[in-house]
């Protein structure tokens, strides 16, 4: 009798265990909008990742499997300088994948989006040969300087066609956030250097937080045939919704798998004490 009284409530605490794994909230602490359109980065957020899927149009008409998906995980901030000239620096490394199916086939050229702080736009400066690309600026990183991978080289501003309009900061492989080179990524591309690039976001002063949102991509080399329509090396643009990763299947079974196999191993114990 003595026995039984642990083993009911060390039951209770297990099974209280396993419904905190099973139901955690989300790994991610990122504030999203209702819409998905916005995303809320702090210094919470170091290593957290979120995703942004895109769709895709052509002359303003949407694509049917014209499609994209970017992953972007948050390394921190960086304060840079000193005094007038201190610059808080926002790191990421982020994939870039284009998901097209259907038919469909394409290349993602280009992909941008826009930042804030409140209703202050402060990112340093963005984009012109005249920039030096070092400390302080918005910029891609290198491998050889610590960056991912290879996929884009240019930190530009402009605006995206189609009606899409202006972002404040692309990335691409050409002069312009329209794209006009051959970089970027073609349908089904692997998780390889190739698909990667480290972005940094430079603002003027110390901050702690921002805004990301209107999030976009360039498309090019358009092949296939959706919604009636034949296309042939066509281009157009998608924009994105933001998508919190949360805890993944695996991590929560390895982690209940885990305390049942505490709670088995500890009543193994008690049951041959009792019989001793």
């Amino acid at each position: 009798m003595f026995l039984k009284q642990p083993i009911t409530v060390f039951s209770a605490l297990i099974t209280i265990a396993v419904g905190s794994v099973a139901f955690a909230p989300s790994a991610s602490a990122f504030i999203v909008s209702s819409d998905e359109s916005k995303l809320t980065i702090g210094a919470n957020d170091v290593n957290q990742w979120f995703d942004i899927e895109f769709g895709g149009n052509v002359a303003t008409r949407d694509v049917n499997g014209l499609s994209s998906l970017a992953s972007f995980k948050f390394l921190g901030f960086t304060t840079v300088g000193t005094g007038a000239n201190t610059k808080t620096e926002a790191k990421f490394d982020i994939k870039l994948f284009n998901t097209s199916s259907s038919g469909i086939t394409s290349r993602t050229s280009a992909l941008g989006f826009n930042t804030s702080l409140g209703s202050n736009l402060n990112m340093n400066p963005v984009g012109t040969a005249a920039n030096a690309d070092g400390s302080g600026d918005t910029r891609v990183l290198t491998q050889a300087s610590g960056g991912i991978g290879t996929l884009f080289t240019n930190d530009r501003s402009g605006s995206f066609p189609n009606t899409f309009g202006n972002v404040d900061v692309c990335f691409t492989n050409g002069n312009t956030c329209q794209g006009g080179s051959n970089g970027g990524v073609f349908t089904g591309n692997q998780d390889n250097s190739s698909s990667r690039f480290t972005a940094v976001l430079a603002f003027n002063g110390i901050i702690n937080s921002f805004d990301l949102d209107n999030f976009g991509v360039r498309y090019q080399s358009i092949n296939g045939s959706a919604n009636g329509t034949t296309f042939n090396g066509d281009s157009g643009t998608g924009r994105g919704k933001v998508k919190r990763r949360k805890v993944s299947e695996p991590a929560t079974a390895a982690a209940i798998g885990f305390v049942a196999i505490s709670a088995f191993g500890l009543r193994k114990k008690n049951k041959l004490i009792s019989q001793a």
